[in-house]
């Protein structure tokens, strides 16, 4: 019963995202003549051997030359200037669960609900070290600073998780970003509900390649202990993670985008250890006219943990070597120029879980 309870709380929060995105996604769908027509797959960039546009002299002093062909540059943010109301690139990210590596300005409201994780204070990754440890009777497991949530060993939290992101991009290849994310918790063996603002994050993306085909970025997040930690809304410290973002067009349709992330806890109990994060994901345009597109989403997304512990039925364990694989399968449909919609599902392939299956709904305002 409270499985099936948790399940109307996800479609009453992915409703909620669905009317937030419907006006200015519907405005643009019906007004097509603010539909672009879909890019040239990989334009070339200018380059000082392309023609000038009309109305340069060839040479100093010499008069405009008629027949010198146009380049267009009305879509091209100047180096340096703030990307609102103009994208500065043809690449457009479709994944759903791996980062992007294109920088860009945008919003994004995403809805997550979770279900079964068993250790969920592995490394202290979801939350802080159990609770259950602060009681005088884990004897010489005693720790009066475990910072976690439950009087008594949690092996089963469903949760469900709102997140907002802005994102603003100064040209194509730098762009700062934050993220809020607002946490509902249940702890099923304690029989305890949470909930409230999580641990917010912030950070930076800075392109080393960045062309309408290709990108390589390295990002850098800081996650930030501002959730509490007691009600298991938050991990108790503050966590330091840099990534290597990559994207790739392999044709008009096509695209593949990985990525390779590290979680660095900073300070934490004995339970805190790194998680190397990894994902490769594809993308396909099934269907694309001037103002829709409609593109399938296949990800698989790893982590395995370098250190840390965590508590298990059988007591506390090290975590280290714990390798945990999902499956990610969604569909991305773009609405217009500026509005995308993100429906997906994610189950583990492993033993070892952060949960058993996942079901995510995001909407994102590009601009």
């Amino acid at each position: 019963m409270r499985f099936c309870f948790r399940r109307l709380q996800l479609w009453s929060v992915l409703a909620g995202v669905l009317s937030l995105a419907a006006a200015p996604a519907y405005a643009q769908l019906f007004h097509r003549e603010r539909c672009a027509p879909p890019p040239e797959f990989c334009p070339p960039a200018p380059t000082a051997e392309s023609p000038a546009p009309p109305g340069t002299p060839s040479t100093p002093g010499a008069p405009p030359s008629a027949a010198s062909p146009s380049v267009d540059l009305s879509g091209v943010a100047p180096e340096g200037s703030l990307a609102l109301g103009t994208s500065t690139v043809a690449a457009d990210s479709a994944v759903g669960y791996i980062d992007s590596a294109i920088p860009r300005t945008l919003f994004r409201i995403r809805a997550d609900s979770a279900f079964d994780d068993t250790r969920p204070d592995r490394a202290e990754f979801f939350y802080a070290k159990c609770g259950c440890f602060r009681n005088p009777n884990a004897g010489p497991l005693f720790d009066p600073k475990a910072a976690g949530p439950g009087n008594a060993p949690e092996f089963r939290v469903d949760f469900v998780e709102v997140t907002s992101y802005l994102e603003v991009a100064w040209n194509n290849r730098i762009s700062g970003f934050i993220e809020v994310p607002i946490r509902s918790i249940e702890l099923n063996d304690n029989h305890q509900d949470f909930g409230g603002l999580g641990d917010i994050n912030a950070g930076f993306k800075a392109a080393l390649i960045a062309d309408p085909c290709s990108y390589l970025t390295f990002q850098f997040r800081v996650f930030t202990p501002t959730g509490d930690a007691g009600r298991g809304l938050g991990t108790d410290h503050v966590s330091l993670e840099p990534a290597l973002l990559a994207y790739q067009k392999l044709t008009d349709r096509l695209r593949v985008e990985a990525e390779l992330r590290d979680w660095i806890p900073i300070g934490g109990s004995d339970f805190a250890g790194n998680v190397l994060r990894y994902g490769i994901g594809a993308s396909y345009d099934v269907y694309r006219t001037q103002c829709v597109r409609i593109a399938p989403v296949v990800e698989l997304v790893g982590w395995t943990v370098l250190g840390g512990k965590e508590l298990a039925p059988q007591g506390v364990i090290d975590a280290s070597g714990d390798t945990i694989v999902n499956a990610k399968l969604g569909v991305r449909t773009d609405l217009g120029q500026h509005n995308d919609l993100y429906v997906g599902y994610g189950r583990a392939l492993t033993s070892d879980v952060w949960y058993k299956e996942v079901f995510r709904l995001e909407y994102r305002l590009k601009f």
